[in-house]
């Protein structure tokens, strides 16, 4: 006891230091310490003054900044989002494939609304889809379901936030056919597709059925294929989860036969993947890829989705001739698929695009917004994130700075010009490997990236690269601190840990159960679970009981004495099942 009593009273101190450590680590990083420590500007507000009313249309990084900096005594904040929860989408693509649970990726907005509402006056969420403003009676029109009951937010300043949508170009079949990657559901819909597909190809080769013609050999090639449109960070990660996923996962649950036949094709149009990143960066991320048996296709674009084909074609720059563009189209070619993912842009909601046509701008990408991020055009109306026009990247970084610097300035009252202040950027390349572009800090006496050897990259060679394991475990420590909550943390800090020992989770999230696959001759169904012939599985004639299986075999033996040939027709023509 005495032994056990001093290692507590020299490790307890040790470990509150570290934990105290972390936090302010986490708080600096985030340039979050006036959330604990408030300017006297913002801590104090005449009684006898009416609340400012803000209004925050939007969930995402931008807006939930926004309302955290701007919470502060004299304020009365509503919250409009048709969507009830904080999405961090930087973990969309290990949810599509079970590396983590999508709880993990989502922060309830009521919960965030209700810290706030510690703060502020008054902190209110509203489910809620915003139609249209009015900024000349400074109101928000925004419909509540599908009955499309109508609500009027008054308010005094703005906050527009509502981000962006996936952005097609119009290009024939892709918002009917396609696969996103934009939203909590979405994510869902693709793990769905991926177990389902998997489910139906492991039905067609178990029951041995592969060597009856080219065409069933062709439906689980296109079961087994995956095409994922887009070379940015989010294409690029999603496809190395897929690798990750095909190597490991299906490979043990599925059995090698199927992992080794599953193709994964990542296309971009540009002439080379990650264009954010330096161009050596973006090799080394092309080279992990194909090592892991990613198709990589650069310099092609999709000009055409159906159901299960999709068509390709050369790129061809904005201002292709017609020649060009006939020679492009010349060189189609189409590939079945079974799930076509676009990660390729994204383009202004409605919401954004109707109030800058209101406001007389031309540019429907965004709004344009002046210096402080206030509106153009627009009193007390501030926009941020990918719903403004600010000549920054529509990046998560990007935003969060916005809505930080937009809240203080609700706040304390004061606007003042954004400044950005770029950290760098990170792109997963899958388990223990990654590429990060970080900005570089130089001192005369000691540079940490000298000594840790990080090359110079940038198109000054302002910016360092760290590659493979290192850049991986800074990819999941920074992403890991940027969460909202600690049960957030730890609920992604376990599925980590899970996804490690156990596998990723490859439940099919849908609720209804479909048959995985029917084939004709003989007619067979197969519900998911990996069917192997063994001696508890056999085919036989489908009863209305099990009491009538021995009295329906007898009526079939009495018809093949009458006529043979005859009954046994009939028998081939029942329907059959596996039974077991």
């Amino acid at each position: 006891m005495g032994v056990l009593d001093i290692t507590i009273r020299r490790i307890a101190p040790a470990a509150v230091a570290t934990g105290l450590a972390t936090w302010a680590s986490i708080t600096t990083l985030n340039d979050d310490w006036d959330d604990y420590f408030p300017p006297s500007s913002s801590s104090s507000s005449s009684p006898a003054k009416e609340p400012e009313k803000i209004v925050i249309l939007g969930s995402g990084w931008a807006a939930l900044s926004a309302l955290r900096k701007c919470a502060s005594p004299g304020k009365s904040i509503v919250v409009v989002s048709p969507r009830p929860h904080f999405l961090y989408t930087p973990l969309l693509a290990s949810s599509s494939v079970g590396t983590i649970t999508l709880r993990s990726a989502c922060e309830p907005l009521r919960a965030l609304v209700e810290r706030a509402a510690e703060r502020a006056t008054s902190a209110t969420f509203v489910r809620a889809d915003a139609r249209d403003i009015d900024t000349l009676h400074k109101k928000v029109l925004a419909t509540t379901d599908s009955h499309r009951t109508q609500l009027e937010l008054s308010y005094d300043k703005l906050v527009i936030a509502v981000g962006a949508e996936p952005n097609t170009f119009h290009i024939p079949g892709v918002q009917d056919h396609a696969l996103f990657l934009k939203e909590a559901e979405d994510s869902a819909r693709l793990h769905a597709r991926l177990l389902h597909n998997l489910e139906k190809a492991a039905a067609l080769i178990r029951h041995g059925r592969e060597k009856d013609g080219d065409d069933l050999r062709a439906e689980i090639d296109r079961l087994l294929t995956v095409v994922v449109c887009g070379g940015g960070p989010t294409g690029v990660e999603l496809a190395a989860e897929l690798a990750d996923f095909a190597r490991n996962d299906v490979a043990r649950r599925y059995g090698e036969d199927i992992a080794e036949r599953i193709r994964i094709v990542l296309v971009e149009a540009m002439p080379r993947i990650l264009a954010p990143f330096d161009e050596r960066l973006a090799n080394v991320a092309k080279e992990h890829l194909i090592s892991r048996g990613v198709e990589v296709r650069t310099g092609v674009a999709v000009t055409s989705v159906k159901e299960t084909i999709v068509t390709f074609a050369p790129s061809t720059p904005r201002d292709a001739t017609p020649e060009q563009t006939a020679e492009a189209l010349a060189n189609s070619f189409t590939e079945e698929t079974g799930a076509l993912v676009w990660a390729a842009g994204i383009g202004a909601r409605p919401l954004v695009k109707k109030l800058a046509k209101a406001l007389g701008q031309t540019d429907l990408r965004g709004l344009k917004v002046d210096e402080n991020l206030r509106v153009v055009g627009a009193d007390d109306v501030y926009a941020v994130g990918d719903a403004a026009l600010s000549g920054y990247p529509p990046t998560a970084q990007v935003a969060a700075q916005q809505g930080k610097h937009v809240g203080r300035a609700i706040r304390d009252g004061n606007d003042s010009k954004f400044v950005y202040h770029h950290a760098g950027s990170l792109c997963c390349l899958g388990s223990d490997n990654g590429i990060a572009q970080l900005r570089s800090s130089s001192s005369s006496y000691f540079n940490v990236w000298d000594f840790i050897g990080a090359p110079p990259v940038g198109p000054n060679d302002e910016h360092r690269a760290v590659t493979g394991t290192p850049a991986f475990l800074l990819w999941r420590s920074l992403y890991w601190t940027k969460l909202l909550s600690t049960s957030s943390r730890l609920s992604l800090g376990s599925d980590w840990i899970r996804a490690h020992w156990s596998g990723r989770d490859v439940v099919e999230p849908v609720l209804k159960r479909n048959p995985t696959v029917v084939l004709q001759r003989p007619p067979v169904e197969s519900f998911g679970t990996e069917l192997r012939r063994n001696h508890t599985i056999k085919l036989v004639d489908r009863p209305s009981t099990l009491a009538t299986a021995a009295a329906t075999k007898n009526s079939l033996n009495n018809m093949r004495g009458n006529d043979g040939e005859e009954g046994a027709i009939q028998e081939n023509r029942r329907k059959r099942f596996w039974f077991f």
